[in-house]
Parts: structure tokens; C-alpha cells; sequence
């Protein structure tokens, strides 16, 4: 007996086959997925607003309580962040927040460097800290792997002076161990930087 394909059947191996074509399209797939997995519905905390990746609610969150900020500057280049007094307009320095990209030579990751925008108080503690922008290609099967809850967050309250060593001090990401050192050495080499430059 001969098999003949229902209409039905015939509509569905059609839709597959154009969604394979469609794929191949988009350099066999990693496009795709690239354009799926950095559309700003899913990843707000990583899209570009300057050259740096950084914007004004971005420093708002890396430093809390920060209402302005200067322009880039320095050296070792950091925004310097300010709190107004809403009775006097007085801006009081509170700290810096900065990019880790700026301090040079930055480690890479499993795909690329992981630039991280750091925020510090005066007295060399980190305060806030927001990954703003890495190509790593787990990203295009895991998603945003470094928004997992913890990951950025264990990093509040560490200084210069601690060791920032993954699997000690810092939790690695299970299968992303090259990232994870990549991001804590890019990490500690900003903070001693800056620590050095402004604090001491």
C-alpha cells in the first residue's frame, strides 16, 4: 500500500523546510540565535548607550545614592559620582564608578573580554557592579548566564586587597569556569587601579 501525504502533512514539511532555509540564512544559525538571545526585550543590562556601554541609570545602579556624574576622566578613566544636597545644591564626591575595560590589559573570557561597569565608595569598597557587555557564545545556548542570581552580586563589599580567586573567595559559574576567572581578574585589576590612583 503507498503512503500519500494528507495536505495537512504536506503544509507542515513545507513550514519546516522554510524554517530551515531561513536558518541557513542567518550563517547557520549563530546569527539567529545571536539576534534572539541580545534583542533588548531579554537583555536591558547589556545594551550599548555610549561607546562604553554605560548610561546614567547604569552609574545610578553601581553607585546608590549617586545623583550625577562627571564626565569620563583621568588617568585611569572613572566617573566620578556626586550627591546633591537638595537644600544647599552642594554636590558632595561619594565615589567612582568605572569600566573595566579602561584598565588594560583586560583577560578574556571563553569567547572574548567581559567588560564590567564597577561601582566604589571612598573608602575602596565596591558597591555596585553590572556586567555591561560581553559576546560569549554560551550565551546563545544558556541565555544571559551572568545575571544568574549571585554572580554579580557576590562582589559587593570586596577591595583591593582581596584576592578575587574563583573557587575561593568568588563562586565560579558551573561550566564557565575560563569566564568566571576572566571576569573576577578583569574585576581586580580595576579595583586595585582605581584604589591606587584616588584612595591612596
Amino acid at each position: 500500500m503507498s503512503y500519500q501525504q494528507s495536505p495537512k502533512s504536506r503544509h507542515m514539511f513545507f513550514l519546516a523546510m522554510s524554517l530551515l532555509i531561513t536558518v541557513i540564512m542567518f550563517d547557520g544559525g549563530s546569527n539567529l540565535m545571536g539576534l534572539i538571545f541580545n534583542s533588548p526585550g531579554l537583555h536591558s543590562g547589556i545594551q550599548a548607550a555610549n561607546k562604553d556601554h554605560t548610561s546614567l541609570r547604569l552609574l545610578k545602579e553601581v553607585v546608590p545614592g549617586a545623583d550625577s556624574f562627571s564626565d569620563k576622566e583621568g588617568e585611569v578613566p572613572v566617573y566620578k559620582a556626586y550627591s546633591t544636597d537638595p537644600a544647599t545644591g552642594e554636590k558632595t564626591l561619594i565615589g567612582y564608578a568605572f569600566v573595566t575595560a579602561d584598565t588594560h590589559p583586560e583577560p578574556s573570557g571563553f569567547s572574548g573580554p567581559i567588560d564590567s561597569l564597577i561601582g566604589m565608595d571612598l573608602d575602596g569598597n565596591i558597591v555596585g557592579l553590572r556586567a555591561i557587555y560581553y559576546k560569549e557564545s554560551l550565551r546563545y545556548t544558556w541565555g544571559d548566564f551572568l545575571e544568574f542570581p549571585g554572580v554579580q552580586e557576590q562582589y559587593i563589599g570586596k577591595r583591593a586587597e582581596d584576592r578575587f580567586i574563583v573557587g575561593k573567595d568568588i563562586d565560579g559559574i558551573s561550566r564557565a569556569t575560563i569566564s568566571s576567572r576572566a571576569m573576577a581578574s578583569g574585576i581586580r585589576r580595576s579595583i586595585r587601579a582605581v584604589t591606587i590612583a584616588y584612595l591612596r
